[in-house]
């Protein structure tokens, strides 16, 4: 169920027994080549004892693939699991789970040298290997495989923006995104993203803005999925093309990915869109 309290949304609160889904069969080509993935997050105050899941990828036996996990005892640490095991705890200051705010994960891969790393606003935290191997859905919020017959592991908090980049962003580019959290602004874009191009934009008394967006790596851009709606919806469509021109090959982008992701709840559970945000 999708539920709304104000009439701007900025962010999307998962409350428990909800969670995003994109399929394999968008993602899985971009995630086992060199990638980046941001997510600007925070966490709601939960007392029970199971741990969070902020990233989930499991294999085809439904085990772990790749997780990024609330740790359960410390308010500044997540838990890394690689191939089902808890590889690392990684404690950071910057990071406080108890208080409200976001803050910025960043997750890289390198295909060549099998190399991860994990960002926390503009710090590593983690360098290690780690060889991406995606057969199944990515979900951010939960642990579900894709029969969806098992869900659990539910995170609480506000999600307010996510990027995929089919590249492995710098330590420069990762703080530059974090200083400027704003800054991936529209090259063209409609004040209502339902309109995609200025006629229909203007036709319905929106405006259509024009602009510019200076990033040599804006060609990697795949997937950006913000949640600045004017009714709750369950389908997350990737608004890289239409709020970055990115379809007319603007900045060296010859083409756009048609990655939507899928909100879905448990029976009786619900999720809300809030004006809560950066």
């Amino acid at each position: 169920m999708l539920i709304n309290n104000e009439h701007k949304y900025n962010s999307i609160r998962l409350k428990g027994g909800g969670w995003i889904e994109f399929q394999s069969t968008d993602i899985a080509d971009i995630l086992n080549e060199d990638f980046s993935f941001q997510i600007w997050i925070s966490a709601d105050s939960e007392s029970s004892n199971e741990a969070k899941a902020l990233f989930c990828i499991l294999d085809n036996a439904d085990s772990i693939h790749f997780a990024l996990y609330r740790n359960t005892s410390n308010n500044n640490s997540i838990d890394l699991y690689l191939d089902g095991v808890l590889t690392q705890t990684i404690t950071n200051d910057a990071i406080d789970w108890s208080l409200p705010g976001f803050d910025l994960f960043t997750i890289t891969s390198n295909s060549q040298t099998n190399q991860i790393k994990i960002y926390i606003n503009n710090q590593n935290v983690y360098t290690g290997n780690f060889n991406f191997n995606v057969t199944e859905n990515l979900v951010i919020g939960a642990r579900v495989n894709d029969s969806q017959t098992s869900a659990n592991n539910f995170w609480y908090g506000y999600i307010e923006e996510m990027r995929l980049w089919a590249s492995e962003l710098t330590s420069e580019k990762i703080t530059f995104h974090y200083e400027n959290p704003t800054k991936l602004v529209s090259a063209n874009g409609c004040s209502n993203s339902t309109y995609s191009n200025q006629e229909d934009c203007e036709n319905n008394t929106e405006q259509w803005s024009t602009g510019t967006y200076l990033d040599d790596t804006i060609n990697t851009l795949s997937g950006l999925w913000r949640f600045n709606y004017e009714d709750p919806i369950a389908s997350i469509s990737n608004e890289g093309c239409q709020e970055l021109n990115l379809g007319s090959g603007a900045s060296g982008n010859i083409g756009c990915s048609d990655i939507n992701g899928s909100v879905y709840t448990l029976p009786g559970y619900k999720v809300e869109f809030s004006n809560f945000g950066l």
